[in-house]
């Protein structure tokens, strides 16, 4: 392998469009480019997908010698990048809501069974962030829990189910992400706690997955004082990728970053430039999502330093070498040479649709109930935002507005439906509250109120003016902090279809719900 080759293979990049490109193709070809990311953009339906990553192992293999690693975001719940083809399963915190430890571990399994079938051999998942902070915009129901207790025995849990179906689980983002109150896709948090409490906290569920062999660990776009001196970000940091990570912590899989396309690296340090500054610091992998031009800057980059002496070409070997030791164990025929109809049977199972069925009704905590649930009103006013994009990580594929969805469900009832658009204006908030005045049930969702104070504002109205009122919040469970007096509320954790029909399910009667809160809300 020469210099070339060797240095594609520590790149990881992503592309539009759901066949081979000239971008991708060049990026291959010319560039040697050893890793693939997936984002929904890329996908059609599961036998384009299948192709498409046919296509590009051939294109690997003809022009490089190896195959490619082929990652892809399938945390499930709201960050979801194949949304028909497998199952798509209740997401983290629903999960610790309604499912078993054991039953975490199908779903990672399940998810990984879809996902080698595709020829998907690498998933970005799970989280291993402690949601230790209900203002945190990112993380939230992506994480399994606010303590490290409950997140690293739910995460190891997902890890062997993952990676027992041949596709790498990684754990993120190192060193945590969880206590934060900005998005690193948007701006450079800062956790500025001691290592002792970092130590006890949010290292606990990486030590953890480390034990139980996850086989990558991805860094955060996050300043941590207590390990880096020098003001850098982990995914930058020598000292948290190499001197923690590695021989603090004694890790010796593959460290890929986070997309260096997100501001938090972009805007302060530029994706190209700290391409080869992660490497030094110690990542394996580094992400460009999308720009071709960043992209073939970076590798510009990587050379420019190895001629400057801030990388050195041992530091590319020792990477190299993680890499390859798990690509050549890699059966890449068993995609190349395999047709779509003979893998078309491991996909949407009926044991993998009862499994997501099941945990989505089960997740459904019944909060707080004062007589009107299950429904028994013959009028119902029902008030939903749609969803939406509220952070970069989320999936694009949105549900409808579940105002509207439960209308079409519900079919023996008086329903009026009112869909809110992205922000409220004070003759909105007025209107709809007088409106609901005189109704003999209000049903209001939220979707991270807690982010939006309009959204609070209104539901503050709606309660003056009616107290036969059933509360949704429809993402972070917290809204329902912002309204004490609410006496009706039910949690579902994620705004999805499976979350959509077990809601309708349990206002309705046909599901029963549960009372486990897998975090502490206060009331």
């Amino acid at each position: 392998m020469n210099l070339a080759q060797k240095i594609g293979q520590l790149l990881v990049v992503g592309f539009d469009g759901t066949e081979v490109n000239d971008h991708i193709k060049n990026m291959i070809t010319t560039y040697h480019v050893g890793n693939i990311i997936l984002f929904e953009r890329n996908y059609e339906s599961p036998k384009q997908l299948f192709t498409l990553v046919q296509d590009l192992q051939k294109i690997a293999i003809e022009s490089n010698g190896y195959p490619l690693f082929v990652t892809i975001d399938q945390e499930n719940g709201i960050v979801t990048r194949i949304h028909d083809g497998i199952t798509v399963f209740p997401g983290s915190m629903a999960q610790s809501a309604g499912a078993t430890i054991e039953e975490s571990r199908k779903v990672a399994q399940y998810t990984g069974e879809g996902l080698r079938a595709l020829g998907v051999n690498f998933n970005l998942a799970p989280s291993v962030d402690i949601n230790n902070n209900p203002s945190n915009p990112v993380i939230g129901v992506r994480s399994f829990g606010e303590t490290a207790e409950q997140v690293a025995e739910r995460s190891n849990a997902y890890i062997e189910g993952m990676q027992e179906t041949g596709v790498i689980a990684t754990a993120k983002h190192f060193p945590g992400h969880g206590d934060t109150n900005v998005d690193s896709h948007l701006d450079l948090p800062v956790i500025s706690h001691s290592k002792e409490r970092l130590e006890k906290v949010e290292l606990y569920p990486f030590k953890e997955a480390i034990k139980h062999g996850v086989k990558a660990i991805m860094s955060a776009h996050i300043k941590f004082p207590a390990y880096e001196p020098k003001d850098l970000p982990g995914t930058l940091s020598y000292p948290i990728l190499t001197n923690l990570l590695r021989e603090e912590l004694g890790y010796e899989g593959i460290v890929i970053t986070d997309c260096m396309e997100m501001e938090a690296i972009d805007t302060y340090y530029g994706t190209s430039k700290a391409t080869p500054m992660a490497i030094a610091a110690g990542a394996d992998l580094v992400c460009i999502s999308s720009s071709e031009e960043k992209q073939a800057k970076a590798i510009s980059e990587i050379y420019h330093a190895l001629e400057v002496g801030t990388l050195t070409q041992d530091r590319i070997e020792q990477s190299l070498s993680r890499i390859m030791e798990i690509k050549n164990t890699y059966d890449v025929d068993s995609i190349i040479n395999t047709s779509y109809a003979d893998v078309e049977d491991k996909l949407y199972r009926k044991e993998h649709q009862d499994l997501a069925r099941k945990i989505s009704n089960q997740s459904i905590t019944v909060l707080k109930n004062n007589g009107l649930i299950p429904i028994k009103a013959e009028e119902i006013m029902i008030i939903a935002p749609s969803g939406r994009v509220l952070t970069g990580a989320d999936g694009v594929k949105l549900a409808p507005n579940f105002a509207s969805y439960f209308a079409d469900k519900v079919i023996n009832k008086k329903i009026n439906v009112i869909e809110l658009g992205d922000s409220l204006t004070d003759k909105e908030i007025k209107d709809i509250t007088s409106e609901a005045a005189n109704k003999e049930l209000v049903i209001y969702c939220t979707h991270n109120a807690t982010l939006d104070p309009r959204q609070i504002e209104l539901g503050e109205g709606l309660l003056s003016v009616n107290k036969n009122l059933i509360l949704i919040p429809m993402r972070i469970p917290y809204d329902v902090e912002k309204l004490q007096g609410v006496e009706n509320c039910l949690l579902p954790y994620e705004y999805t279809m499976n979350s959509m029909d077990s809601l309708v399910g349990v206002l309705m009667g046909s599901v029963e719900g549960n009372s486990k809160l897998p975090v502490t809300i206060n009331i």
